[in-house]
């Protein structure tokens, strides 16, 4: 076998904590040389057709000890430096820390402005100071909207900024503004879509997910060329934490633009437009007029899914007396001298939520894939979704039942269930796809019923428990143009991988999967990666203060929301950053870049790429820009915006 030598150089401090680095911005596969900071120098052997080249372990941000707050030239810490100090101290530590590999730092544009105290000289509460309160992001065009958690009644609009039309130089500018619906709405998801209406017009419809206890969804009208708002739906409430959601172009009708959410804490209240009944776990909803193209007044619900209608595992679930669960039982952590680095015990979860988290639908809007939160992963067949026009679907024309089938014997989750009802579900609008194999069809038609129920969770991706985790399944993000070879695949449409992400806010925290979907109903992994902060004890060994002896920010670390493609994945690692992944080899997958911004936030919304670059919103420090250099980058569309949570790329 070939190899060749390479001399890689980087700091001591990057050495030791996240092995072998690249000089920050080149290519993985291009000749290294040592640096002016560099203080070691390593050699690495790359073999033929190693995509990767040199390849270093995950980059380890935490074991760095970025520094959480406001920094001056140096990159210290000093709340009286100025915005140009802090910027050159980022750029400082940057490059002696190693934060940004394969990716080149183009701009930081703070969303959230820092507050100067006369009497003391200092700043804070502000973007720069890493107490900002980004939240979700989207683009469409030239228009980029981002938004804010708004935590304790805040009322920070949703923001509308124009990218320049050379992005690489120039920063997006702010142009406008879209207020909140009410105190403390937080700006969980959006996502956006141009389209031309059926009068000639282009325009770009955005959908803004409020993730609260009284959480909904707005819908406006936005001009391309001006980014203004020409319009606004009313508020459609759903009775609860409307969490996430992902938006899908009609391929057949582009004048027709559904998305499919995730109720989250809100599913079982009671539905507001439904009197005497609850919400559902999954809605399905027309945010256009599918003739016209024009947004809708207020978005119209063309089906309901519910997990635990169909018979699958119960909202709030509790363990048994011994602490079992009807799926296993956690680890137990307590006593055994392991506890969080504010010296806290780590809690024994007695409950999973079983919610439902996250939702998107396929390209050809055939299928939804869904991240259960702890009743893991799962995908609906939504044939008569893409087959039906809203307005069949809405009046319960369609020839398929708007709502889930409740299979329990008194209509009541967690009492009798009766077993013939199991058979009806095929017949739901939005129905397992495991109840469309003919062998369990043919298993509920010989009565075999517990058969049917083992398949049943079979068919859902599952970890939890015995894995750690309070949300579990987070995000579910197929894998484009890796079509399934299964013959039943006949159009070529159904993917054969998807990745799932897991949300855990502590010790230990969450991790990636990559699942085999070829067998829709019975997934399987391929491989997980993490991050050295995923194994508990160096999670329980993270830093708590910092290098003077003061307390850091307090910082999740949460695997969050991916953007996929074909053999990439970007992905929001909250204080880990922006990790870049490369998933060509399904069962080795591995990270080819990183993007940790100083001062050390939290990466949270999906990565958004437009015109080649990557857009991103911190929770703590702001917007980011950035341009991927490392292995596939030729993949990243430029003449289209990707982004994680919308079925295609569009414009």
């Amino acid at each position: 076998m070939k190899v060749g030598v390479r001399l890689i150089a980087g700091t001591a401090l990057a050495a030791s904590s996240a092995g072998l680095i690249l000089v920050s911005g080149g290519p993985a596969n291009s000749q290294a040389s040592p640096t002016t900071i560099g203080l070691t120098t390593q050699i690495c052997v790359a073999q033929t057709h190693d995509v990767a080249g040199c390849q270093p372990g995950a980059f380890d941000a935490m074991m760095l000890n970025i520094p959480t707050r406001r920094i001056n030239e140096a990159g210290m810490l000093d709340p009286t430096a100025t915005e140009l100090e802090v910027r050159w101290g980022a750029r400082l530590l940057q490059e002696r820390l190693g934060l940004f590999r394969n990716f080149d730092d183009l701009h930081w544009v703070p969303m959230t402005p820092s507050v100067f105290d006369e009497a003391t000289g200092t700043w804070g509460g502000g973007d720069l100071d890493g107490l900002g309160d980004g939240r979700a992001l989207t683009i469409s065009g030239k228009c980029l909207f981002a938004g804010h958690a708004n935590s304790g009644g805040g009322e920070q609009p949703m923001r509308i900024y124009r990218i320049a039309d050379d992005p690489v130089r120039d920063a997006p500018v702010l142009v406008g503004e879209i207020p909140v619906p009410m105190p403390g709405a937080d700006d969980s998801i959006m996502a956006a879509h141009m389209l031309t209406k059926a009068d000639g017009t282009d325009v770009i419809i955005v959908a803004r997910d409020i993730s609260t206890d009284e959480g909904g969804l707005n819908v406006y009208e936005v001009d391309p060329e001006t980014c203004g708002v020409l319009a606004s739906s009313d508020y459609f409430e759903w009775g609860g934490d409307m969490h996430e959601f992902g938006i899908w172009a009609d391929p057949n009708n582009p004048l027709r633009l559904l998305i499919v959410g995730s109720a989250w804490s809100g599913s079982g209240n009671p539905d507001p437009y439904r009197p005497g009944e609850v919400n559902p776990d999954i809605r399905v909803q027309a945010i256009t007029d599918e003739n016209t193209g024009d947004m809708l007044q207020l978005p119209i619900s063309v089906a309901h899914f519910t997990l635990g209608d169909v018979g699958g595992p119960l909202a709030n679930e509790r363990p048994d007396e011994t602490g079992l669960f009807r799926d296993g039982r956690f680890a137990d952590y307590r006593g055994t001298g392991v506890t969080l680095p504010n010296g806290n015990d780590i809690a024994y979860p007695t409950s999973q939520s079983n919610r439902a988290h996250q939702t998107v639908f396929s390209t050809d809007g055939k299928r939804v894939y869904v991240a259960h939160g702890t009743a893991g992963f799962y995908i609906l067949n939504s044939e008569a979704i893409a087959a039906n026009t809203n307005a069949d679907l809405a009046a319960g024309t369609a020839g398929c039942n708007f709502s889930s089938t409740n299979v329990w014997t008194d209509g009541v989750q967690g009492g009798e269930i009766d077993g013939t009802r199991y058979a009806e579900v095929v017949n739901d609008c939005l129905h397992m796809v495991v109840n469309d194999d003919v062998g369990v069809q043919a298993m509920l038609a010989a009565g075999d019923v517990r058969g049917y129920e083992r398949l049943l969770d079979r068919s859902r991706y599952d970890p939890t428990p015995s894995e750690y985790n309070s949300t579990g399944i987070h995000s579910a993000i197929f894998v484009p143009n890796r079509p399934s070879n299964d013959v039943s695949n006949t159009d070529g449409a159904r993917p054969a991988y998807i990745i799932l992400t897991s949300e855990r806010f502590s010790c230990p925290t969450s991790h990636m999967w990559m699942l085999n979907i070829e067998v829709e109903a019975f997934p399987f992994v391929t491989d997980i990666f993490g991050v050295a902060n995923n194994e508990l004890l160096n999670c329980a060994a993270a830093p708590a203060f910092e290098y003077d002896g003061t307390p850091r920010r307090n910082l999740s670390l949460q695997n969050h929301n991916p953007t996929v493609f074909e053999n990439l994945v970007f992905v929001s690692w909250y204080g880990h950053g922006v990790r870049a992944i490369d998933i060509s080899n399904p069962y080795n997958i591995r990270e080819v870049g990183h993007a940790v911004p100083a001062p050390h936030g939290m990466a949270r919304s999906y990565p958004v790429f437009s015109e080649g670059l990557m857009y991103w919103v911190d929770n703590d420090t702001g917007l980011h820009v950035a341009r991927y250099t490392g292995p596939w980058a030729e993949q990243i569309p430029t003449d289209l915006v990707w982004e994680g949570n919308a079925a295609a790329g569009h414009r």
